[in-house]
């Protein structure tokens, strides 16, 4: 089971935070965060309010499903046996009122050890992708990568490079399109550098879809305004804005051995790999996401096992 799972029903536990100590303000990014001090561990947590809104069209306001998102994220990596920070739905108190959020554990030692963010890592092999995006390429990644070692928590016999592809293999399943060169870092401490464990995955599964849009695609006869149709549509951010899916298959020519076999040869199945999503609290993600974010998952790896795709 699930750690982060509640043993009396099949959701993920949410935990308030609002007594734990702020240790101080994350900068990176666009959206407010801050890190905290869990108690009992004195581990650092990263807090991400659930406070964004979009507009519908009919004019009201929805709250994007950033927390949801990310926890699925987690939760699915788990299931692949990916190297994944670890994320937890949270409440905070404020004043009068609770704010919904997640937390996600960092993922170093803060005194023995700092991270090196994918495009400090690149403009060390002379790649500058703040002026030239089109340089931001997996050819450029590997290169960055080649002097580094997996995670360390990964298992033994998988290489730097396979473990990045598996990276991609989940945005390719979630359809996450944000993969920039600041959403991947290395790991920097007296033994060397190695790959940390992906982080930041909440820009997928149609997180920012309201309602009235996801009950429209789910139940439309339009195939180009379906669930799958949405999901086929997706881009990541490295040069040329290809598919989550084509990165993979991209990634995998790099590399003399199959980069991703480990990870699509395994006997998943897909039952398993989108169970996260219904251990999303009901108050958290609602029916109509639900719907929309499996049928978008199921899309993606059925796309991602095809033998045209292999």
């Amino acid at each position: 089971m699930d750690e982060g799972l509640s043993k009396q029903s099949p959701r993920y536990v949410e935990i308030d935070v609002s007594e734990w100590r702020l240790s101080g303000e994350e900068k990176m990014g666009t959206k407010p965060k801050r890190w905290l001090m869990e108690p009992d561990t004195e581990a650092h947590w990263l807090m991400k309010d659930a406070r964004e809104f979009n507009t519908a069209k009919d004019g009201s306001r929805y709250r994007v499903g950033y927390d949801w998102a990310e926890r699925i994220a987690c939760g699915v990596a788990g299931v692949l046996g990916l190297p994944a920070a670890e994320v937890e739905l949270c409440v905070a108190r404020k004043g009068e009122e609770y704010v919904y959020g997640t937390i996600c554990r960092s993922v170093c030692e803060r005194n023995t050890e700092e991270l090196v963010h994918g495009d400090e890592l690149l403009a060390e092999q002379g790649v500058s992708v703040a002026r030239d995006r089109r340089s931001y390429t997996l050819e450029a990644i590997h290169r960055a990568l080649e002097d580094c070692g997996p995670p360390t928590n990964a298992l033994p016999h998988l290489s730097t490079w396979e473990v990045f592809v598996g990276y991609l293999v989940l945005d390719a399943l979630i359809g996450n399109t944000d993969r920039h060169a600041a959403n991947w870092t290395v790991v920097r401490s007296e033994s060397g550098r190695f790959l940390a464990p992906t982080f930041d995955h909440a820009s997928s599964l149609g997180f920012q879809l309201s309602d009235s849009e996801r009950l429209e695609r789910t139940s439309t006869k339009d195939h180009n305004r379906t669930p799958e149709a949405f999901a086929d549509r997706a881009k990541t951010k490295f040069a040329c804005k290809p598919h989550p899916i084509d990165a993979v298959a991209e990634a995998r020519m790099l590399d003399g051995e199959d980069a991703a076999a480990h990870w699509l040869d395994q006997p998943h199945r897909i039952d398993d790999l989108v169970a996260p999503i219904r251990a999303i609290p009901e108050h958290r993600m609602s029916t109509p996401a639900r719907g929309f974010a499996e049928r978008v998952m199921r899309r993606n790896w059925a796309r991602l096992t095809a033998s045209d795709a292999r």
